[in-house]
């Protein structure tokens, strides 16, 4: 389940692509012109999404995930599944698998005392709200 208000962040997108990483890639839609004569017919061109295992430092262990080549390629640059997952702003995942995987990382770190060696630099963010998180309220 969703918390308030993060549903309607993915029902823009369309279902496949609430159900893994597509880093905004969706089914675009366009003509196919012919060499000859120059005739148009209509296609669509697909994502470039494939089912993947990649490791979670902070779950420590592998996750599935249906993942297009941008978004393995955003994984790497943030440094990490964990680092991409925790620090994309809510806006851009448009995933509910990747909620949930953020809700699961987010506990996980909350009963850790500290993050897995090598995240401390890439976790700023998700580092404070699981600190947050695990501070009772007075």
């Amino acid at each position: 389940m969703l918390p308030l208000g993060l549903g309607s962040l993915t029902r823009a997108v369309c279902n496949r692509a609430r159900r893994g990483l597509y880093a905004g890639r969706l089914v675009r839609f366009g003509n196919q012109i012919s060499e000859d004569g120059g005739n148009k017919s209509r296609r669509n061109w697909k994502p470039n999404a494939h089912n993947k295992r990649l490791y979670s430092a902070l779950l420590d262990k592998m996750v599935r995930l249906r993942v297009t080549t941008a978004a393995l390629r955003d994984i790497d640059k943030a440094g990490g599944i964990d680092a991409y997952i925790l620090n994309t702003p809510d806006k851009k995942l448009q995933s509910d698998v990747a909620m949930d995987l953020r809700a699961r990382m987010l506990s996980a770190m909350a009963r850790q005392t500290a993050p897995p060696r090598g995240l401390q630099t890439l976790l700023p963010r998700a580092a404070a709200a699981a600190a947050e998180a695990a501070t009772p309220a007075p």
